[in-house]
Parts: C-alpha cells; structure tokens; sequence
C-alpha cells in the first residue's frame, strides 16, 4: 500500500490496519461498544450488511467491503473511524501490542484452517516462518493439527520447532513435495503465506488427497499447477482473504483460551519510519507493532 504496488494507494497516505485501542466516540447506531473499552480493527472496515455474502456470515467477501486504509487515514494516525461492526472487543489476558498482528495476519491464516476443518489428524504445511507463517504455526497447534514449516532459511528452523513444528523442511536441500508425501502421505492443507510462486509450485505436489493449497501471499507471477496432481488427487488450489467478523471474533477467543502471543517487535510511533525499513530489509523478528505514548 504505501508504494501502491496493487493501485489502490491514495496519497497523502497514513497506514495502519493492524489496529488496537479504546473506544473514544461512538456513533448513533453503533451497538455492542461502549467508551473507554479496549478494541481491534483488522484489514476491513465497513460492509453492506445486507448482501448474500454478508447475510451469511462471509462480510469479508462483500462486494462492497472497504478497506480500513483504502481510501482513508488508517491508525499511525491518534483517531481511526470504522464501521462498528468491525470492531471487536478484545478479551482479557490478551495484551494490547500483540493482539494487533491477529486482526489481519492472524486471521488470514486462521480462516482457511478453519474453512478446512483443521483437527487433530491434521498435518499442515506452511510456507515461511515470517510474519503470516509463524501466526500459522501457532493457531494450527492450538487447533490441535500437526504443523511442518517449509523455508528457505535454514537458521529459522530452530524458531520452527520452538513454535511447535514437528517437522522442517528447508527449501534450498530438499525437494518439498518429497519431504511432504514422506509425512504420513502429504499435507492435509497448506498454508502459502510468501508472495513467491515458485515454493507454492514446487510444494503442491506434496499434497495428500484430497488435500489443499492456500494462497495467502499475492505473488507477482501466475501459479502454475500440474492438472493431473490436480484431477488425479483430488486437490485444490485456493486464494482466502483475510477473515469475517465472526473469524475475528473466534480468532481472538482461540488466542485468549490457548494463551497465544503473536511474536513482535515493538517501536516507538516516532520510529515508524526506521520500523518500515527494517521491515523491507527483513530484519524484523515476528511482526512490527508501533506504540503510541
């Protein structure tokens, strides 16, 4: 967003949808709220309400579905207005700075687990280990599924097996599909979470039947799939934006009864500008949480 890299960016430009606080003003019709109470706001902001989709529990996939920094002032600023639906209450026990990285990370990759049925016979594969896939790691575990991470750095794999993953698969020696099917016959689901085609491609084979791919992170390039592991397998490759209201909800019932913490760096807001560098140069641990005083 802010190099508007999906052409959606409106300058002057303020970010900052991973958003935790207290409610300071509520509008008319807003209900379920009250001031003073401790809040999150993910990546959406405002829905019809009145839609199929939205009729169904599925907001997020409203056609009318806007973006809490799409178009307007997100939360570096001191104020963020949204729709409040949006805005979930946090529970006790989760701590402001690393419940903000649930509302949008958190719940993109908790939505497909859920979507898929993740359980304890459960063997998911998740591709990275960085902002998304440590989140992964976590939440697959709390839902009682098996977890192998697949990265290209090998001195994550330690972070990996402390997250709780049973397996890791390094991408620069192993052959991932391989690794996959050596696992009790591949992974049930995989969870995609870099913006790279070419460790989706290379994984998907190491699906099990009926098993299925999850693109989180939006690749510049086109992903390319054999049809017969496709149609033979019964396989499935499927996209998943972010989460509904209710996806907030239970993600943060998850974390508050399971005692998850995202992993974060946290900086002051007047380090904002040094946080988005480090961000680029990949030498953030775990997500990057700005504090306001």
């Amino acid at each position: 967003m802010l190099n508007n890299d999906w052409g959606m960016s409106k300058y002057p430009f303020v970010p900052g949808h991973e958003v935790t606080g207290t409610v300071s003003a509520l509008g008319e019709q807003a209900k379920g709220l009250k001031t003073g109470q401790r809040v999150g706001l993910g990546w959406w902001s405002q829905s019809c309400l009145s839609c199929h989709e939205c009729l169904s529990g599925d907001h997020h996939l409203c056609s009318s579905v806007q973006g809490t920094i799409v178009g307007r002032h997100g939360a570096f600023a001191d104020r963020v207005r949204a729709q409040w639906t949006w805005v979930r209450p946090i529970p006790d026990g989760l701590d402001m700075a690393t419940t903000g990285p649930l509302l949008c990370g958190g719940v993109t990759v908790f939505t497909p687990l859920l979507i898929n049925n993740v359980r304890s016979t459960a063997r998911v594969g998740i591709i990275g280990v960085g902002g998304l896939g440590h989140m992964g790691v976590l939440l697959a575990r709390a839902m009682g599924g098996r977890a192998a991470v697949l990265s290209t750095s090998a001195d994550k794999q330690d972070e990996a097996r402390a997250l709780g993953a049973e397996r890791f698969i390094n991408l620069k020696t192993e052959s991932p599909s391989e690794a996959l099917r050596a696992w009790e016959g591949g992974a049930d689901i995989i969870l995609a979470t870099p913006p790279a085609a070419e460790p989706m491609m290379a994984a998907f084979p190491g699906l099990a039947l009926n098993g299925t791919m999850v693109v989180l992170g939006a690749p510049p390039d086109s992903i390319a799939v054999n049809p017969m592991e496709l149609i033979m397998g019964r396989r499935r490759l499927m996209g998943s934006p972010a989460g509904s209201r209710k996806d907030l909800r239970d993600v943060l019932h998850l974390a508050s009864t399971h005692g998850l913490h995202p992993r974060v760096t946290t900086m002051p807001l007047d380090d904002a500008e040094r946080a988005l560098k480090k961000m680029h140069q990949k030498s953030i641990h775990g997500r990057a949480v700005l504090v306001m005083d």
